[in-house]
């Protein structure tokens, strides 16, 4: 028995032993590798070394995510992705905090495992400490500035000497100053200043969430770090005084009326104004003022004259009946006095005088612009031998008529015309006849609208051959109505 006690005491003493040395060993090893039960970023960690767990992270990490962004002065913001612009990351610096942590006792694995079993509740998988770190950022400036140097948004308007001061003539806006040398960009003073701002803010992010950040060169000491403006010469100072007075010429806005149209004259129009030598360049006087060329104001007129005057013009009018008619054109309409409008216009612009304008007409139509026919008029369709009186679109009064007798030749004709005269109780002379009527509208020499007691009947064919020597006879009791209702200067259509 005793023997049999010895040799049971001798194999716990050696079990004691071993497990004693199993367990200094085990210490051992977790002073290499992260002990049990840690994650780091989600990871599991333990028996892991720095290393390890490092270049799982690093290669976790897609870098092309971080950017930087830079704002230039024209407003513009570029960007700026990390792994192209020489940034590299590590997570090795935070990897090694976190394993110093983690071991901040000796057998600190030990009481974790005793921890796991006494609280063991399957199947969850127990973890005792979780890490989250940040990686470390590096940067190869001289990749960098070398990037930056091939970005075009930094080779745009860079700072040179040669830069100048010209005047150009604009497709939309007259003359126009183009300066060169504002706000040029300095690119090795911009590239030095944009390296060192993403290098202070990158070691500022070290073992924090990355942060993007705007680097702005359009405001502020950054803007003057960046830009500076190109010294004049003589020669541009010269070009800016001419600028100031081509500037001050073409300041000058008015705006003609013309119903629901206008014509703007502004800086884009007055530039033709200006008097050109033989190779298009602008001519000046002795105290370096643009010399006025008074054909092209005449010029303008006339071309304003040929836009909206209507007088004689053929024009397209959609008849009562449904289609559309060409109508010869005849003494209604509108025309610009040219010769008034020159001497308006010329004074206007040498006084600098702008505003808005209704042109002097020689003769003006019931409207303004190029419908000058409206929504009031009289429409007098000879083909169906109708006469229609229109107000402000609205249909007034629809009437048959007789218009002139096409078998002897003294058909009505096709043209727009106007009531020019009214009269009561007028006696219509002519070859032969002397005729008493009531009501006369005259409406293109001796053609008018008038009423006809001596018919019984009106419309249909009668013209063609007992029609009237060329005026529209109307029903009484229509032109009773019908003369108090128009207006002289009202539109007539008469068409076939």
């Amino acid at each position: 028995m005793r023997k049999f006690l010895l040799g049971f005491i001798r194999i716990v003493c050696v079990m004691a032993v071993l497990g004693i040395g199993a367990v200094i060993a085990l210490d051992q090893y977790y002073q290499h590798v992260f002990p049990m039960f840690v994650t780091i970023n989600g990871i599991y960690c333990t028996g892991m070394t720095v290393k390890n767990v490092t270049e799982v992270l690093d290669d976790s990490y897609d870098l092309h995510n971080d950017r930087m962004t830079v704002r230039m002065l024209d407003g513009k913001i570029h960007e700026m992705p990390l792994d192209e612009y020489g940034v590299t990351i590590s997570y090795q610096p935070a990897v090694a905090e976190c394993m110093v942590r983690c071991k901040s006792r000796p057998f600190q694995w030990l009481g974790d495992c005793l921890n796991y079993w006494l609280n063991w509740s399957p199947p969850r998988i127990y973890v005792f400490r979780e890490e989250t770190v940040y990686p470390t950022y590096y940067c190869d400036t001289a990749i960098m500035a070398a990037k930056l140097e091939e970005a075009a948004w930094l080779n745009d308007n860079l700072y040179s000497t040669e830069k100048t001061v010209s005047i150009v003539r604009n497709a939309a806006a007259g003359y126009v100053l183009v300066d060169e040398t504002k706000d040029l960009l300095l690119k090795e003073d911009a590239v030095e200043l944009i390296c060192e701002k993403i290098v202070n803010h990158l070691t500022k992010m070290n073992n924090n969430p990355f942060q993007t950040t705007l680097i702005d060169l359009s405001a502020g000491a950054d803007k003057e770090s960046c830009y500076r403006n190109a010294p004049y010469t003589d020669e541009m100072k010269d070009t800016l005084a001419k600028w100031k007075e081509i500037s001050d010429f073409q300041d000058f806005h008015m705006t003609y009326q013309f119903g629901d149209c206008e014509e703007v004259i502004d800086a884009n129009v007055v530039a033709d104004w200006m008097a050109l030598d033989e190779e298009g360049n602008i001519v000046y006087d002795e105290n370096n003022i643009p010399v006025l060329d008074k054909t092209m104001i005449a010029e303008y007129v006339a071309y304003l004259s040929t836009s909206y005057n209507t007088v004689g013009i053929e024009r397209k009018f959609k008849a009562t009946r449904g289609d559309i008619v060409t109508v010869p054109g005849g003494g209604y309409g509108n025309e610009i006095d040219e010769k008034a409008e020159y001497e308006f216009l010329l004074n206007a612009f040498l006084n600098k005088e702008s505003g808005t304008r209704t042109p002097q007409y020689l003769s003006e139509a019931w409207e303004k612009g190029t419908d000058d026919i409206g929504d009031t008029y009289i429409e007098v369709d000879m083909g169906s031998q109708h006469m229609y009186y229109y107000v402000d679109g609205a249909l007034v009064i629809d009437t048959p008529i007789v218009t002139g007798n096409t078998s002897r030749r003294w058909g009505t004709p096709a043209k727009v015309c106007f009531v020019y005269f009214k009269q009561k109780d007028r006696v219509l002379r002519g070859t032969n006849y002397a005729t008493p009527v009531k009501y006369w509208m005259a409406v293109d020499g001796h053609i008018g609208i008038h009423d006809a007691t001596w018919r019984r009947e009106f419309g249909g064919e009668i013209y063609k051959t007992n029609g009237s020597h060329g005026c529209i006879n109307t029903p009484l009791e229509i032109m009773t109505e019908l003369y108090d209702l128009v207006e002289l200067g009202t539109p007539v259509i008469m068409f076939y």
